[in-house]
């Protein structure tokens, strides 16, 4: 997707490697000069799954009906014999929240535009299906089998408004480190290019465009044809077009987030060992911790930090994201600074915003954090705990959660634990939250 406003979290603008073909004013096939523009050629099997998918291809136009300008563009293909055209949702996110102000036009190969309607959307997949008037037009198949790690594909879409782009890639098999399926592809994946499909040599549909790693080189995501296809199959066989998508993309949000902490509440939670403390782990592949030492000498204390982080984030619009578990562990331990200045510096590190981890802080999405603190004693000691809430004002059953918890057995060593948890119901945030807790311990 390209957005005006410039959103990108994974999906970014960048140098294009444009081993490609453009589609020039006119409509026709023309390949880049290689010489002159001090790019690649295009291969002939480029060329071939070009010549053969074009037609099949749209640019999404997303336009802001009170300026008639552009608010985002991205790409669609025609994935059915009905004209069903399949894309990214935060392509079209804007159509499903706010109708009213926005619209939306595709455009064809050779100029001509088209009014499609948003039929269907499946948010954890970031997939859309809109309905067009191209039935009984060639389309696109999607690929019955997965391809082998080191097989190329072809991705194509409209990048930085630049024509419609064809760029070679290899398929890498699926990202071992997202909650939702995605597959590695080692290509150009640019920002206009979302929603454009991933195809094989034979012009079958392996995966759909969906983002890049922002800042880094040639790291991009598909979507599995799989989870197109269901949602092709579901857009197909729906009575009637949801009223409200709003409700849609609360329901959906919150199905990914129970199968999320279904998973991670399954077992009792994994822990890891910090100084004298135990503290929560979530040892499974989707979540990453990192490691920070304390790095300022002149300090009078030391502070190591852990950080855990989830790679499950899930776009509902360009001004909200959620889905994410954040867990954050630091050991004070006092060496120089005596006992009043610790428990001072305890104390502001604990009274610190709730809200530090914010993503997209957004007023106007959320009620205020509603907080209760109380103390916590244990056998081994005694934590002071916080436990703060906010409500999502437009996704009902929807909640922030912040849990913030210190020790308070010791004038000289402490731990202070955070949790934030986005987009969960109200009862799996309390119930992660007290395992999460239940957790945290005294080694000695």
């Amino acid at each position: 997707m390209q957005l005006e406003n410039g959103f990108a979290r994974r999906v970014g603008a960048g140098a294009i490697a444009l081993a490609c073909a453009l589609v020039s004013a006119n409509g026709a096939a023309a390949a880049p000069d290689a010489t002159s523009a001090g790019l690649p050629a295009t291969s002939a099997e480029a060329r071939a799954v070009f010549a053969h998918a074009k037609d099949e291809l749209l640019q999404i136009l997303v336009i802001h009906k009170a300026t008639r300008a552009r608010r985002a563009t991205g790409t669609g293909f025609i994935a059915s014999p009905d004209g069903l055209l399949l894309t990214n949702y935060h392509v079209v996110s804007k159509i499903a929240l706010e109708p009213e102000s926005y619209a939306l036009e595709l455009k064809r190969t050779d100029g001509t535009t088209a009014t499609p309607r948003l039929v269907a959307i499946d948010v954890a997949n970031d997939l859309a299906v809109l309905a067009t008037d191209l039935r009984g037009q060639r389309y696109l198949p999607l690929a019955p089998k997965r391809l082998t790690k080191g097989e190329r594909g072809f991705s194509m879409g409209h990048p930085l408004d630049l024509g419609l782009t064809i760029v070679e890639g290899t398929y890498n098999g699926f990202v071992e480190t997202e909650f939702a399926r995605r597959i590695h592809y080692t290509g150009a994946i640019n920002s206009g290019m979302s929603g454009g499909p991933a195809v094989t040599f034979d012009g079958k549909v392996f995966g759909v465009n969906v983002a890049r790693r922002w800042l880094d080189q040639l790291v991009s995501y598909l979507v599995p044809s799989e989870h197109a296809a269901a949602l092709l199959v579901r857009a197909a066989a729906q009575r009637s077009i949801p009223a409200d998508f709003r409700v849609e993309v609360a329901a959906q949000v919150r199905a990914q987030q129970e199968r999320l902490y279904a998973r991670l509440l399954a077992a009792p939670m994994p822990t890891t060992t910090m100084g004298r403390f135990t503290v929560p782990d979530a040892k499974v592949a989707f979540v990453r911790c990192w490691g920070f030492p304390d790095e300022k000498p002149e300090r009078l204390y030391d502070r190591d930090t852990r950080l855990c982080f989830s790679n499950s984030t899930l776009f509902v619009d360009d001004r909200l994201l959620t889905g994410e578990l954040i867990l954050t562990h630091e050991r004070f331990a006092a060496h120089e600074l005596g006992a009043v200045r610790f428990a001072a510096r305890i104390e502001r590190a604990y009274g610190a915003d709730p809200t530090i981890f914010e993503v997209t802080p957004n007023k106007k999405e959320f009620t205020e954090f509603r907080c209760h603190d109380d103390f916590v004693r244990r056998l081994a000691g005694t934590l002071r705990v916080a436990l703060c809430m906010r409500a999502y004002k437009q996704f009902a059953r929807l909640y922030d959660l912040r849990l913030r918890a210190v020790t308070v057995d010791s004038s000289s060593s402490a731990l202070l634990s955070t949790l934030s948890l986005s987009g969960v119901s109200f009862e799996t945030g309390r119930r992660f939250a007290q395992q999460y807790l239940e957790a945290i311990s005294w080694t000695n």
